[in-house]
């Protein structure tokens, strides 16, 4: 009797393990499905107690940190169980959940473009339905890499060269120029017509494109060949903000081109509601979190690419390993500037 109530304790103790393990590999996906819904929660909490959806005085800076709290639970959780996680489907998941506060802007963008903005949440729960579905069903036969090691390393060359391309052309200009938003809106505005005669010249505009689409596939593949192998914090790291980074820049194109397509200026006006802010109602706190994260996760992907390279070239870990540290935290206070200066703060 006593082998047989071993047994039976052992069989239901081996089931609530894997069903403890089979719940961890979608935790990322129940962050992402909640992130909209504990937005909402947020929101109709500070309207509530204030009595207006006016985004002004404390209830302002608290929607702040609560929205960039909510924003880094979900990602701290991706980033966590990513690494704990052995399979392809799981650790793909955990990428996109990962991105969620752009990802979700994304969904909004695409829905405002139609212009059914109502169906944005309900695309975004059908979507991270079937992430679930697809990481719970049953394991398919283990199909080979999409490239072959040298082809993965050429296309690493190109990708780095892309990504250089694409800082000097537009991203270190056009950060520079919503930091100039700190200042004044009309400095911004002057500011954004010199540099757009940089990357909105006939002659680079549609380089500058083409080099986002193929920064954007060619990571796509770079990422899924190296999440089919184990991976350390920073190189778990390259690849969840790259996967943020693809997602921020589609998101950001498809709502500036659809706005261009309209006739509209994406100018300081368009996006701070004609030098105000850009939040117009504690209502809505989604662009919040895209926005501050969005820096934050080009500048830590190009250190961590960086470390790649210094260790490629035999740098000690230790010295190498301070790149993706540096890239953070000069995100960290890049975005912090912009931030507070699309919400109307001025020097």
């Amino acid at each position: 009797m006593s082998d047989l109530s071993d047994l039976g304790r052992f069989q239901h103790d081996g089931r609530t393990a894997g069903a403890w393990a089979e719940l961890r590999r979608i935790v990322p996906v129940l962050c992402a499905v909640a992130y909209p819904f504990l937005l909402q929660g947020l929101s109709w909490l500070l309207v509530s107690l204030q009595g207006s959806a006016s985004p002004d005085g404390a209830a302002l800076w608290f929607a702040v940190a609560g929205s960039l709290l909510l924003a880094l639970g979900v990602m701290g959780a991706a980033f966590a169980i990513e690494r704990a996680q052995p399979d392809l489907r799981s650790r793909v998941a955990a990428h996109l959940a990962f991105a969620t506060p752009s990802l979700f802007v994304g969904f909004n963008n695409a829905a405002n473009l139609v212009h059914s903005p109502q169906i944005a949440t309900i695309a975004w729960t059908i979507f991270w339905a079937a992430i679930a579905a697809t990481v719970l069903a049953p394991p398919a036969s283990r199909k080979p890499a999409p490239i072959d090691a040298e082809a993965y390393r050429r296309l690493g060359i190109a990708h780095g060269i892309s990504a250089s391309l694409i800082l000097v052309l537009f991203i270190a200009p056009h950060l520079a120029n919503h930091m100039t938003g700190v200042l004044s809106g009309p400095a911004h505005i002057e500011f954004m017509k010199q540099a757009r005669q940089l990357y909105r010249a006939p002659a680079f505009e549609p380089l500058l494109l083409c080099l986002v689409a193929f920064q954007v596939a060619s990571g796509a593949l770079l990422v899924r060949r190296r999440l089919r192998t184990p991976s350390d914090i920073f190189a778990s790291l390259q690849t969840m903000t790259g996967v943020y980074v693809g997602i921020y820049f589609v998101a950001h194109l498809i709502a500036v081109l659809g706005a261009r397509y309209a006739g509209t200026d994406t100018n300081w006006n368009w996006l701070t509601n004609n030098d105000h802010s850009m939040l117009v109602s504690l209502s809505n706190l989604r662009l919040i979190g895209h926005y501050w994260f969005g820096p934050i996760a080009i500048a830590t992907h190009l250190g961590c690419g960086l470390r790649l390279v210094l260790r490629q070239h035999k740098v000690p870990a230790a010295l190498a390993d301070v790149a993706p540290r540096v890239g953070m935290a000069a995100g960290v206070a890049v975005s912090s500037v912009i931030l507070v200066a699309l919400l109307g703060a001025r020097v």
